[in-house]
C-alpha cells in the first residue's frame, strides 16, 4: 500500500508536476501548452497530452517508456487502470503498447 501511495505521489509530481500542465503527461490543448514537447491531441489522448518525442526509453523521463505512437512519444508507465483514472480521469487505462525501438511492449496511460 506504502508503495503505490510513493509511485502515485511520484507520478503526480512527473506526470502534471501537481498542478503545472507543461510537464511530461500534463494536459494541452497546443504546443504552446507545454513547456519543450509536443502535444498530441486524438481520440487516445483525452484532453491532450505534454511529451516530448523520442527514439529510446532514456529520452523519456523516469517511470515513462518510449511508445511506437506519434513517431515515438513518452508515456506513463502504469500497472493498473485505476492509477491512470486516478492520475488523468476516466478515460484513461492502463494498456500494453509496442515499444519504439527494440522491440516488446510496455504497459502505459493511454486514453480507450
Amino acid at each position: 500500500m506504502m508503495k503505490r501511495l510513493f509511485l502515485l505521489v511520484m507520478a503526480c509530481v512527473t506526470l502534471a508536476g501537481c498542478g503545472d500542465s507543461s510537464a511530461v503527461g500534463g494536459s494541452c490543448t497546443t504546443a504552446e501548452d507545454c513547456g519543450a514537447g509536443l502535444c498530441i491531441v486524438s481520440g487516445s489522448f483525452p484532453d491532450g497530452l505534454c511529451t516530448p518525442a523520442c527514439d529510446v526509453d532514456d529520452e523519456c523521463p523516469e517511470g515513462f517508456s518510449c511508445i511506437s505512437r506519434s513517431g515515438g512519444i513518452c508515456l506513463l508507465n502504469c500497472t493498473g487502470t485505476q492509477e491512470c483514472e486516478e492520475l488523468r480521469g476516466d478515460a484513461w487505462q492502463c494498456r500494453e503498447e509496442s515499444l519504439q525501438q527494440g522491440g516488446g511492449n510496455r504497459l502505459v496511460c493511454i486514453g480507450d
